[in-house]
């Protein structure tokens, strides 16, 4: 597939003939079929920043307000922005990386508390930080 190639499955028939030239049994190629290609996507650096942050603290479990702090401090999020602005661009932020954002295997979870939401980092988001982190 890197080579932009064609994936396929042969399904094969064996024979209880032998190969006079490498004594193997005979096989006779019956189909072919085409299996589908899927592409992993890199997440953009904004999201593996979060992802980073998360397995710095302990549990991988942090309240969106420190988060912000940290996003602030990483240029991520304008400090001058009102409080509402900063908890939209977080929620923009967490959208592409959520369950929210339409995610089979989100790479965060965010727990509401009322004002004290809790972003948590999961197995999948662990392991796609090992891979592009």
């Amino acid at each position: 597939m890197i080579w932009k190639g064609t994936p396929y499955y042969a399904h094969i028939d064996y024979s209880d003939k032998k190969d006079p030239d490498d004594s193997l049994p005979d096989e006779n190629v019956t189909s072919l079929v085409e299996l589908p290609v899927y592409s992993i996507n890199r997440p953009k650096p904004e999201s593996l920043f979060v992802l980073k942050v998360l397995t710095e603290v302990k549990g991988g479990k942090l309240k969106k307000s420190k988060l912000i702090e940290r996003l602030e401090e990483a240029g991520l999020i304008d400090k001058d922005l009102s409080i509402a602005a900063k908890h939209s661009k977080l929620k923009g932020l967490l959208n592409s990386i959520s369950i929210a954002g339409g995610l089979d295997n989100p790479l965060v979870e965010v727990e509401y508390r009322g004002k004290q939401s809790n972003v948590i980092l999961t197995s999948q988001g662990e392991s796609t930080l090992k891979i592009f982190g």
